[in-house]
């Protein structure tokens, strides 16, 4: 044998080379750890270009420009939440067939064609916008004196995660999760690495042109993906699709009810507070949301990591694998949960004092409030995950607007009774928290249902393990 191998042509000796080398990505992209990197790479990535992009921009293009790409963003967000759920919907939809198809190399022209419908629409719906907003600056209904051509192309990058988000999905539920975290990491240290040039001289118009070609590499890179994962996007029947989402209109209604719940849930206490005409408390309520939402961020590192397991154990009906996997997640997120508890309780003061540059606008009331919320938030996402991949839209659906129904309650008491800024996020907090335990009481009954049907299965053993 060794002779064999010492006398091969290089030939054969190459292709036994490149066997090894896709053996080996091949196990690495199947493996929770280097997912777990790149989702905690990822996670710290988005977080330092967040800051980073505010600091580059008020020091090259001024505070009054960095403001109007602030409001540019915030209408980007708003045209990629039209997604509504749907995304999500598809990843349940795909990721089912998948483990049902026993894994199947390719996936059925239904799934082709869905993915190729809902891509086709996010497109089209970010290419009207991008559309609406320059023939808004060619007429001057949104007057801009400067920097229009570089506004134009920050918001056509920003809008770019519509059409992005349907394919990642589409990946990840055939096992391609470490691949499109692959593709978010190359992405995002590219555009870092494009805004901390601004700082040396890179114009406005070359970082947003830089940035936006970007955005479309890496959606060019997905539809790469995508066909070695199973999906041949340009072969999908576009109607065909759309008829596939009809028939699934009742759990597509409620993806969208749950998404747009979840959205304004999030958002609407900016809104209410400018209704007041109180800075302060806006300002308040703005360190409150950025340090919520980058807990959020961190506990999604668990929570995705172990997605594929949760839905291999719900698929093959383990409860053990299920509540194994699901535990893993919810401790990889203790430990961000209690580094951002200590640090809000022990250093909030100093910490927000710091950053606004004033003392007591985070007042200790509302910091205690802050750390409460970081554990209901390590709940309801891990809940949350466990359930959309098993497919609970309309019971997540129900549960978010129950929740919403009682912000809009304690909305109206703050109007009604003038609430200070303290007792209306206190009351916020309590309100989200029962959202989080309603989450936690729908997970309990579907692992307590899939325990049941476990314990049959073990009796006639068929159990089987992830």
């Amino acid at each position: 044998m060794s002779l064999f191998r010492f006398y091969s042509p290089p030939a054969i000796r190459k292709r036994g080379l490149r066997s090894a080398i896709l053996a080996g990505l091949g196990r690495g992209a199947h493996s929770w750890l280097a997912l777990l990197v790149m989702k905690g790479l990822n996670a710290a990535l988005t977080a330092v270009s967040n800051f980073v992009l505010a600091y580059v921009l008020i020091r090259t293009v001024g505070l009054e420009s960095y403001a109007f790409i602030a409001g540019l963003l915030a209408v980007a967000a708003l045209v990629v939440q039209c997604d509504l759920g749907i995304a999500v919907l598809t990843f349940s939809e795909l990721r089912s067939h998948y483990l049902s198809e026993a894994q199947k190399r390719k996936a059925n022209q239904d799934d082709n064609d869905l993915v190729l419908a809902i891509v086709t629409i996010y497109s089209a719906i970010a290419a009207i916008a991008v559309a609406t907003l320059g023939v808004a600056f060619f007429a001057g209904i949104v007057p801009v004196a400067h920097h229009s051509i570089a506004y134009f192309l920050i918001f056509a990058g920003a809008v770019c995660p519509l059409p992005h988000m349907p394919l990642r999905m589409a990946i990840n539920a055939r096992d391609g999760f470490v691949w499109t975290e692959s593709v978010e990491l190359a992405r995002r240290v590219a555009i870092l690495a494009v805004t901390i040039a601004m700082l040396f001289g890179l114009s406005l118009v070359a970082y947003s042109t830089l940035s936006l070609l970007i955005w479309v590499t890496s959606i060019a890179a997905l539809v790469w993906l995508a066909r070695p994962h199973g999906f041949a996007l340009q072969s999908g029947v576009f109607l065909e699709g759309l008829l596939f989402l009809r028939r699934k209109f009742r759990e597509a209604r409620a993806a969208v009810v749950l998404s747009s719940a979840k959205f304004v849930i999030s958002i609407f206490p900016y809104y209410l507070l400018s209704a007041t005409g109180d800075g302060l408390a806006i300002v308040a309520f703005d360190m409150f949301y950025k340090v919520s939402r980058f807990a959020m961020m961190t506990y999604l590192i668990g929570a995705e990591t172990v997605l594929p397991h949760q839905t291999r154990a719900l698929h093959n009906k383990n409860a053990f694998g299920l509540g194994r996997a699901t535990a893993a997640g919810f401790l990889l997120g203790l430990l961000p949960m209690t580094l951002g508890i200590v640090a809000v309780s022990m250093f909030g003061e100093r910490i927000f004092g710091t950053i606004l540059n004033h003392s007591g606008i985070v007042s200790p009331t509302m910091r205690t409030a802050l750390c409460a919320m970081l554990v209901f938030m390590l709940i309801q996402t891990t809940c949350a995950f466990v359930l959309v991949g098993a497919g609970k839209f309309e019971a997540l659906a129900r549960r978010a607007s129950i929740t919403l129904a009682g912000m809009a309650l304690i909305s109206a008491l703050m109007l009604l009774f003038h609430w200070s800024i303290d007792t209306f996020i206190v009351a916020y907090v309590c309100v989200y928290g029962a959202g989080a335990l309603l989450y936690a009481e729908c997970l309990y009954s579907l692992s307590r249902s899939l325990w049941l049907k476990s314990s049959q299965a073990f009796k006639m053993g068929t159990v089987q393990k992830i």
